[in-house]
């Protein structure tokens, strides 16, 4: 079920789950960049992590995000701050998903 992000407690609880979320997929990206460039040097490995790096610089944007909103939760800037959260961390998402496309298309 969706929360209420206007409850203040809601959103706030609501982001600090996004926050570790954030961080372990960034990290995920970083990890797997480092397995792409051991196993193999070609461009669609390259081309595979650079979307893994974009993706991954994504969710520290938004662990960085939501570190600030929750600093400021009950002002009017959290909650412009909390959509561009959303966004953020959907393109990141999507680059990490299309990414993954990319590396099962070249394994086959």
């Amino acid at each position: 079920m969706l929360k209420n992000l206007r409850d203040p407690k809601e959103a706030r609880e609501a982001m600090l789950s996004l926050l570790s979320t954030a961080g372990t997929l960034a990290g995920i990206g970083i990890g797997l960049v480092g397995l792409l460039n051991a196993d193999r040097a070609d461009q669609t490995a390259t081309l595979a992590d650079d979307i893994l790096l974009l993706s991954a610089l994504g969710f520290l944007g938004v662990c960085y995000l939501i570190f600030f909103a929750v600093r400021q939760l009950n002002a009017g800037p959290a909650r412009r701050m909390l959509l561009a959260i959303d966004v953020v961390f959907l393109a990141s998402m999507t680059l990490m998903v299309l990414a993954g496309f990319i590396v099962a298309y070249t394994m086959m």
